[in-house]
């Protein structure tokens, strides 16, 4: 879990629809929300409020679907 230094003030939660303030980014592998690079996986790295990090140290996200139209597969540790 890192913390979000280095992002301009007041970045927002990357996971789905959420509007809570970051504190944390993590990297998770993606599925690509085109639906042409279905087949393929992607790591990147998101910003989490403090609730969905907790979510992420728990399950990982599986299943969540980011600000960047990705479904959260696995993590990335």
């Amino acid at each position: 879990m890192t913390g979000v230094f280095n992002r301009l003030p007041y970045v927002v939660c990357e996971v789905g629809i959420c509007t809570w303030r970051a504190s944390h980014t993590e990297y998770v592998e993606v599925i690509p929300g085109d639906s042409a690079l279905k087949h393929e996986r992607h790591t990147i790295d998101v910003v989490l409020c403090q609730r969905h990090d907790a979510d992420f140290q728990r399950s990982g996200l599986v299943g969540v679907i980011t600000a960047y139209g990705d479904e959260v597969v696995e993590r990335n540790q």
